[in-house]
């Protein structure tokens, strides 16, 4: 996030107009959203541009999603354990796992139930995410997302029964766009939230 130096404003200009540029100071929670950001939008451009057969890539997502649940956990376990939001930490942890588990198995095997709906599996599970942060921590931030993400998955339902006309050609980056974006806008900018013990 950007910050200012309260202490800048306070120095004359021509010794401080240097110090008063606005600094980027990323929490381990903003290095979280920023990891998954990009991991997100790895995974689904290689999905949407890449010629890798689909069993590597589903190999590739796994390894790389684990990566990121351990490393993301790790950033924020301490901090969500002070504001009593260890069950974040768990649910997203539990959402990739198994997102990632019935991605793999659709892949493996073939499922006609599946594999046409990768993208509504995934914005599914973003929007559950979101959805269960908006109630469990009152945030409007997380409400508008999750209205996001319904929205993208009303789409993209819309368009696997051909009820539009938008072309299906770019679901998976389309749809990544939406998950990745929602990622580093939550890295970057503040964002609200209201538990009994962050007021």
């Amino acid at each position: 996030m950007i910050a200012f130096n309260a202490s800048d404003f306070s120095k004359p200009y021509a010794t401080s107009r240097l110090n008063a540029l606005p600094k980027i100071c990323f929490t381990e929670i903003d290095q979280a959203f920023f990891i998954w950001g990009v991991i997100t939008l790895v995974i689904f451009s290689l999905a949407q541009f890449s010629t890798i057969s689909w069993i590597v890539q589903a190999i590739f997502d796994a390894a790389l999603t684990g990566v990121g649940i351990a490393t993301t956990s790790g950033l924020t376990w301490a901090i969500a354990g002070i504001a009593k939001l260890r069950w974040v930490v768990v649910l997203w942890a539990g959402l990739m796992s198994g997102g990632t588990v019935a991605t793999a198995y659709g892949i493996f095997y073939g499922s006609a139930l599946i594999l046409p709906n990768l993208c509504l599996l995934w914005l599914t599970l973003c929007a559950a995410g979101y959805g269960a942060m908006a109630v469990g921590m009152r945030s409007r931030c997380f409400t508008a997302v999750c209205l996001v993400h319904l929205a993208a998955l009303a789409l993209s339902l819309c368009n696997s029964i051909a009820c539009i006309g938008y072309t299906s050609g770019w679901q998976f980056f389309s749809s990544g766009l939406v998950m990745a974006s929602s990622l580093f806008f939550f890295s970057f900018v503040p964002w609200d939230m209201h538990t009994p013990d962050c007021k």
